[in-house]
């Protein structure tokens, strides 16, 4: 699989959304939250899912709720059961542009190109002026850039051909680097 320039970016953008969405909770809800945030601050992670899930026995309608587990599934690298809940989530809730910013990282760390294009082409209907969204788009893009170049390289016939792609294919890695000092 091709690197994905970015997907360290990505998923910091992905992470940093759930936890900003997190703090925009009603007060009750921020309670309720706020120790299982500190133990999953603290590493706890199985303790964290345990106490949340017993959080969503309670309330299975909440959105934030499940964000939150699909978050901590993804830090414990269980993708597969984040994908799960997002998916779930995102039927459920088709108008929270957050599930589907957050299928499409896990879906572009997967390389499932096209799948993390539809959904964030979702999370942008659902708000248009979704920044994080909007950069993880030019990231996939990026992303495909980068391997129909890697392709033209690998099949070009003559010297000229192939030099033109990898250029333009170090000026696209050059691209997907940018400062750490930026945050979407």
């Amino acid at each position: 699989m091709i690197p994905i320039p970015g997907l360290r970016r990505f998923r910091r953008a992905c992470l940093l959304c759930l936890l900003l969405l997190g703090c925009a909770s009603a007060p009750a809800q921020a309670d309720a939250l706020d120790p299982i945030r500190q133990a999953q601050a603290a590493g706890h992670l199985e303790q964290a899912l345990r106490e949340l899930r017993e959080l969503i026995r309670q309330r299975p309608g909440d959105p934030q709720y499940r964000l939150t587990e699909a978050l901590i599934l993804q830090q414990q690298h269980h993708d597969g059961q984040a994908i799960e809940v997002l998916e779930q989530l995102s039927l459920s809730y088709p108008e929270l542009p957050e599930p589907h910013n957050n299928l499409a990282v896990l879906y572009a760390a997967r390389g499932q190109t096209a799948r993390a294009l539809e959904q964030l082409n979702m999370a942008l209907r659902a708000n248009p002026d979704y920044a994080t969204a909007r950069a993880n788009l030019g990231d996939v893009y990026l992303q495909l850039a980068e391997q129909a170049y890697q392709k033209a390289a690998d099949s070009a016939g003559d010297a000229a051909a192939r030099a033109h792609a990898l250029a333009a294919l170090q000026g696209l890695r050059k691209l997907g680097t940018p400062p750490p000092e930026i945050h979407r």
